[in-house]
Order: structure tokens, then sequence, then C-alpha cells
């Protein structure tokens, strides 16, 4: 009988784990790898990398990536880079932001406010401050305002907040005939404001090329950049939104080449 008991327990133990584990409901917001690797295609990077994107049958013709920047799975938040910077850093701060300088906060690039400092009136990120095309080549380019707004008509594609492999965020697909199933998920990483990771899980914002030039009477236009916003709290809202050029936001790019 002694010896009898250890078996016994184990057996009961063994048919608990299995009926526990049996019990377990299963995320009804989650998907499966397979429901976003429809329509990929490979190009390669000037830096002889494989990069994979997904034509959605876009009248612009964009590619859009699987990933962003420094990324390889689609839920991965990637590499974070503050607005017209191709390197990452260890805090985001207008204290190391590239295009600033002075306690004052005089804006060297990308200004139109006289009181900011020299005025450039560039609206629009030069190439060689775009990190796409820095790291992956001239072919890959930070999304427009239109580009992100292109997503979000529902004559282009649907959008669907889901979790992929445990991380939230809004599968687009398309809905056009031919690319019905072509699908991009793009997480909601949030935003790194000097070392602070904030709003990861609700909000993802996504650095448009653009600075913020829709009040163009506000004397703080300058320090802002236009970024899309994707969220999910208690009412889902996505539009064009803005940061402050030196947060951390990841980027999500897309493929202009032929």
């Amino acid at each position: 009988m002694k010896k009898f008991l250890p078996v016994l327990s184990i057996v009961i133990a063994s048919f608990s784990t299995l009926l526990l584990s049996g019990c377990e409901k299963e995320d009804p917001d989650a998907i499966k790898m397979e429901d976003v690797n429809k329509g990929i295609q490979i190009k390669i990077g000037a830096d002889g990398k494989e990069y994979q994107v997904v034509d959605l049958g876009l009248t612009s013709g964009n590619l859009w990536a699987v990933c962003n920047v420094g990324a390889t799975s689609p839920e991965q938040t990637g590499m974070r880079f503050s607005w017209g910077e191709v390197e990452t850093k260890t805090y985001y701060s207008w204290r190391n932001y590239r295009w600033a300088q002075g306690d004052n906060l005089s804006i060297t690039k990308y200004n139109n406010d006289k009181d900011r400092g020299t005025v450039d009136n560039k609206l629009k990120l030069d190439l060689a401050d775009e990190a796409p095309a820095a790291i992956m080549g001239e072919d890959w380019r930070i999304p427009t305002s239109m580009d992100f707004n292109e997503l979000l008509k529902p004559i282009n594609c649907t959008k669907k907040w889901c979790k992929l492999n445990g991380v939230g965020g809004y599968l687009f697909t398309g809905v056009r005939k031919g690319y019905e199933g072509n699908s991009i998920f793009i997480p909601l990483s949030g935003m790194l404001d000097d070392t602070v990771l904030r709003f990861e899980g609700q909000y993802g914002w996504y650095w448009s090329n653009e600075i913020y030039h829709d009040s163009p009477n506000n004397k703080d236009v300058v320090t802002d950049a236009d970024a899309f916003l994707l969220q999910h709290t208690d009412v889902d809202n996505h539009y064009m939104d803005k940061r402050p050029r030196n947060v951390g936001l990841p980027i999500r790019p897309i493929y202009i080449g032929e």
C-alpha cells in the first residue's frame, strides 16, 4: 500500500492538470501568424537583407512592410526613433534631440517659426533623415499622413483589434478584389519619453514624415510632428495625431521601389 499511494498521487495530479488546462479559455482576440502571412513578397534592402512586404491593393501602389524597422516579427516594436533621426538612443529627450539646441529650444532644422530659430520652411523630412532609407535603402520610406489615412478608408481595408503572440494591435486587411485577406498587423507599442515607456498596449503612435502643420499659427507647431495614432481604450479611435519630435516612436515603413 505504501508503494501504491505515491503512484496514485501522481495520477491524480496529472489528471487535475489536464482538467484545468482543458478549462482554460482561448483568448477570443488571439490570431495566428498564418493570419498575417498571406500575400507576402520579399524585397532586398540596400543592406542585402530580405524584407517582407504586403500588397493591400491600395490606389497609391504602396507596399507596406510586415514589420516595424528593426523588428523581425510583426508584433515586435523594433527600433524607436526621435522624429528625423536615423539612430536609436538610450533616452529620448530634447537634451539630445538632433535638431534642437539650447534651453530656449531653438529648432535647427524643419522650422517655419522665426521665434524658434532659423526658418527653412521644410515641412517634410529629407531622405537623409528618414530611418528606413538610411537603414534599408532609398526604396524604403516613412509613410506620409496621406499614406496612413489610406489604410483607414473602408474602401481599402478593414481593421480589427486582435492579439498576435499576446501583443495587442490592429489587423488591416485589404478588401479590393484580388487582395482580399492580404493583411498587416500593427502593434500598440506606446512611446518612450526620456527613458519611460508610456501607454503600451493602449496607444500606438507611428511617425509620419511631416511636421505638424494643421495649425500654422501655433507657435509650438515646429516642436511636434505628425504621428499615426491607433488606440484601444474605452473608445477605439484612429487618426493623425501629433507627438513631440524628441520622443521615441517606432516606424512602419512602406516600399516604393519598382
